[in-house]
């Protein structure tokens, strides 16, 4: 019988117990808030620095639950939280100083400026795709703005936050209870959701409007990273072999579970056949297992995604379409290779639905703007990409492209890129992270005015109301 690597799901904390971890974040909020973001950001960056050390470690938890291959764990989730923590540690006290406000000369006796306040609790709803990436990554700037992190990681890829959460406390830089975690299902989620003070989802759009809808009762911050459908943009005078390399590793990178990953590939016509040809030498090159080194492509991670995608293909064949590859590898281990569905049409689900597999759908266009016409014919903008040697074309394209990250002959680049703001439009979601907006969005911003002098009299537009200060305020209006 074959031995399958894919775990059972995590037992869900109870009601009590969940309460028990949030109260703890929450008491070790109140004690870190008052540490100085220099000394914050220099414990935060020393954790870090201590699970480096042990990466070895952390990896053997992660390919337990997920079979990543060593590479791409190492470039697709250590180093991006490496950029990720110098970027914050080096920017986090410019970012959260506090910033004085433009003032009229009538409030010229005042002081108006705007500081930077951490929320408390932020709750962390991660998904299973980058078990350490995501939520430690979302970690860094929650913590280095002064809160308490609550993370409800994936049931299916729970040991590596557990994992992770002792080693940041084996460090002793932090205090007990500031990097918590709540395991388990949806109803552990939705109570981290009512017991934090802001709420930072990763996961689908569908469990993304119910978060939404919940915080809204609750009037709490949410910010949503949702689904996406990348549109491969390939224009005739794009670099062939560069943009077929990009195709295979934007869409088959982590066995396809990548949000933005490239998800269909809209081909102008001159170069369709070229293109495709380029596409499937780099697919026969690809090797898949169960992780470790000498493997490109792993497995897939959340079982109903199995059934998801090989319900993809099975429509495009009815539909048409001509599928290369996609067998069944290891249907216990959730295997299935890497398949290209060519002759792909927009009445197929594998050109309007998110697949989140390791599948490379292409479609023939007339041009760039039946090209930008089609990418922006679905409900998700998260990313985007287009491969021109006309970078000033192509970049000019890009504005009219309904996605909140759009890469020139780029892709899935931008998390590497922690000044750049990372998130989506229509249904991919709300809010950023990352960037300077990704930091102050862990704050609520309290504006600040204070009046300086003449210390002892009133205000000329307070109390008694009399007509000659109807005439001054006149005159001032006048002078502004």
């Amino acid at each position: 019988m074959p031995v399958t690597t894919v775990p059972p799901p995590a037992r869900s904390m109870t009601p009590v117990e969940t309460a028990r971890v949030a109260a703890a974040a929450r008491a070790a909020a109140e004690r870190w808030r008052r540490v100085p973001v220099g000394e914050r950001s220099e414990a935060v960056s020393e954790v870090w620095r201590r699970i480096y050390q042990r990466r070895a470690e952390l990896y053997k938890v992660v390919h337990s639950e997920t079979c990543k291959p060593l590479v791409e764990f190492e470039a697709m989730e250590l180093c991006p939280t490496d950029l990720i923590v110098k970027y914050f540690a080096s920017n986090a006290r410019r970012i959260l100083e506090e910033a004085p406000a433009d003032k009229s000369w009538i409030m010229a006796n005042k002081r108006a400026f705007v500081r930077w306040l951490p929320r408390g609790v932020v709750g962390l709803i991660t998904p299973w795709n980058f078990p350490f990436l995501i939520p430690f990554g979302d970690s860094v700037p929650a913590l280095m703005a002064g809160n308490a992190v609550l993370i409800k990681p994936s049931e299916w890829t729970t040991r590596t936050m557990l994992w992770t959460a002792d080693a940041v406390q084996g460090t002793g830089l932090l205090p007990e209870g500031l990097f918590s975690v709540a395991t388990g299902d949806g109803s552990v989620g939705r109570q981290v959701l009512q017991t934090s003070d802001m709420v930072l989802f990763t996961g689908s759009t569908r469990t993304g409007r119910a978060v939404a809808q919940e915080a809204g009762g609750l009037l709490k911050p949410v910010v949503l990273e949702l689904g996406g459908k990348h549109p491969m943009i390939v224009l005739r005078d794009a670099a062939v072999p560069r943009a077929a390399r990009a195709a295979v590793w934007g869409a088959f990178a982590n066995c396809g579970q990548v949000c933005v990953g490239i998800e269909r590939a809209l081909v102008e016509d001159e170069i369709h056949d070229r293109f495709v040809a380029a596409v499937r030498a780099e697919m026969g090159r690809l090797r898949q297992g169960l992780g470790g080194t000498g493997v490109d492509v792993g497995r897939l991670i959340f079982p109903p995604q199995f059934e998801r995608v090989m319900d993809q293909l099975e429509d495009a064949r009815s539909k048409g379409a001509t599928v290369i590859g996609g067998e069944v590898a290891d249907a216990d281990n959730l295997m299935i290779r890497p398949a290209l569905v060519l002759g792909a049409t927009l009445e197929m689900k594998v050109m309007r639905e998110e697949t989140f597999g390791p599948v490379l759908p292409v479609m023939k266009v007339s041009c760039a703007e039946e090209a930008v016409r089609l990418a922006n014919d679905a409900p998700y903008g998260l990313a985007a990409s287009i491969w021109s040697a006309d970078l000033d074309r192509a970049e000019s394209l890009a504005a009219s492209v309904e996605a909140g990250m759009v890469g020139v002959n780029d892709c899935l680049s931008h998390y590497a890129v922690p000044s750049l703001p990372f998130g989506g439009v229509k249904s991919s979601g709300l809010g950023r992270r990352h960037s300077e907006e990704g930091l102050r969005m862990f704050c609520s911003s309290q504006a600040v005015l204070t009046h300086e002098w003449p210390a002892s009299m009133p205000d000329p537009w307070w109390y008694p109301y009399e007509s000659w200060k109807s005439r001054l305020l006149e005159w001032i209006q006048r002078l502004t």
